[in-house]
């Protein structure tokens, strides 16, 4: 999760600054606009995250639930959680398999 949300923060300042002029807009940088023009994930994004048919708009919740998700497990790892969304994980069938 750190990967992805490194390369969605790096790539988006890297458009922010040449549309300032301040870089050289690369095929890559474009490639992630038109796709963000069009809802849909880019490609650099979804390599470093997790699969699904979601537009971007929703993609991007999902992926900040997760987040959220993780954020709470990491501030108090002992609590056991009442409800775990099996659809937020990475690897589902490692959680599934550990609590059994």
């Amino acid at each position: 999760m750190n990967t992805l949300i490194f390369f969605m923060v790096s790539s988006l300042r890297d458009i922010e600054l040449a549309f300032k002029g301040e870089l050289t807009m690369t095929e890559n940088m474009e490639k992630i606009m038109a796709d963000i023009n069009v809802n849909k994930v880019p490609a650099l994004w979804s390599k470093y995250g997790f699969t699904s048919t979601r537009g971007l708009n929703s993609w991007l919740t999902n992926t900040r639930h997760r987040c959220e998700q993780l954020s709470a497990w990491k501030e108090d790892p002992v609590k056991v959680p009442h409800v775990t969304f099996v659809n937020r994980l990475k690897n589902p069938n490692s959680f599934l398999t550990a609590i059994k």
